[in-house]
């Protein structure tokens, strides 16, 4: 073994949904239910992406954050924050 932590299929999952969806704002708890995911692993993923590092490959997160499944659901959600939210920056392929 090479010593290197292993990444979840949940996190993989995560990462390929955002580049997918690439702009969109999602909050960690409905990323999850997007992905079929825990809430409190994507969470813990999110801190990670407010980095530099991350956001150079691609990625970017916030706290307190917009969210566009609740903005889609009408003006009861519309603007609720979530705890962290997250987002793909790459373009996605044609």
């Amino acid at each position: 073994m090479s010593g290197e932590p292993s990444v979840s299929s949940a996190v993989i999952r995560g990462l390929e949904f955002l580049d997918r969806h690439a702009g969109e704002w999602y909050c960690t708890r409905c990323w999850a239910d997007e992905v079929g995911a825990d809430a409190r692993t994507l969470h813990r993923v999110s801190v990670l992406m407010g980095t530099d590092e991350a956001r150079l490959a691609g990625y970017e997160a916030k706290a307190d954050g917009a969210c566009k499944v609740h903005d889609a659901k009408g003006a009861r959600l519309a603007g609720r924050k979530g705890p962290r939210s997250v987002r793909g920056l790459r373009k996605p392929r044609s």
